[in-house]
């Protein structure tokens, strides 16, 4: 299998976050597919719905792919992260125990946050003409000062300090290996593999959708990244992201 990712990693000092400058770039120059953006420190690191995502600079893994998936549909757009999420799953599993994949695309250890994943996808079409996939990843930092209520790192779940460089090459080898099996219409596979791994599957959890309180269980995600939901009814709702919070289980 041909390794496209990471083929040229850029590294920067600093920069504001690693999707704005790739976003930049791709503005002014032409890049190839698997080009990635790497940064020692970011100083507006970004998470998902203008979350900031801490970083003690050199500590951690922040860093951007820019992708070409214009073979996927609009609609499918969601198999790009289940490609990510998987290859940094497939990265950091021998290292680390309790991994899941939270829905939509966080990695979770346990009930702790180890890393986040930012998809910005430029569409012409129908089709995704572009994608920059920014990932924040915790790795050696064992202080965390933010507001965030459940961040955790490699060294502080293993107590080992890590090469970033090691932990980076093993995550690019991972994401293509799945973005490979997407290009080749391995979409089923994906998706089964995806569902396997998920936070909290096919268990009784409080979960809550605008002001209703409920308990239901995982049971998949739908073709267009829905979360799907089995209340204690028997009914099966369909979430899209910020239409459902995960609650703990102390309701």
């Amino acid at each position: 299998m041909d390794q496209i990712i990471g083929n040229l990693i850029v590294r920067l000092d600093a920069t504001d976050s690693t999707n704005n400058y790739a976003n930049r770039q791709m503005r002014e120059i032409v890049l190839s597919e698997g080009t990635v953006f790497l940064a020692y420190e970011q100083t507006a690191g970004r998470g998902q719905q203008k979350n900031v995502w801490e970083s003690e600079p050199g500590k951690n893994l922040l860093f951007s792919i820019v992708l070409y998936p214009d073979f996927l549909e609009i609609r499918r757009q969601f198999m790009l992260s289940k490609v990510v999420s998987l290859g940094i799953y497939r990265a950091l599993n021998k290292y680390v125990d309790s991994l899941k994949i939270k829905w939509p695309n966080d990695i979770y250890a346990g009930n702790q946050k180890l890393g986040g994943i930012l998809i910005e996808n430029s569409i012409m079409s129908g089709l995704l003409k572009s994608s920059v996939v920014g990932i924040g990843l915790n790795v050696n930092q064992t202080i965390f000062y933010s507001d965030a209520p459940n961040p955790v790192s490699l060294q502080l779940l293993t107590n080992q300090h890590y090469d970033c460089e090691v932990i980076l090459s093993e995550i690019l080898s991972g994401i293509n290996w799945y973005y490979a099996l997407l290009r080749d219409g391995q979409e089923e596979a994906i998706d089964q593999e995806f569902i396997s791994v998920l936070y909290r599957l096919n268990e009784n959890h409080y979960f809550k959708a605008e002001d209703e309180l409920f308990v239901g269980e995982i049971i998949g995600v739908n073709e267009i990244g829905q979360l799907l939901i089995r209340k204690t009814d028997g009914t099966i709702d369909g979430f899209h992201f910020k239409e459902v919070e995960f609650l703990k289980d102390s309701q």
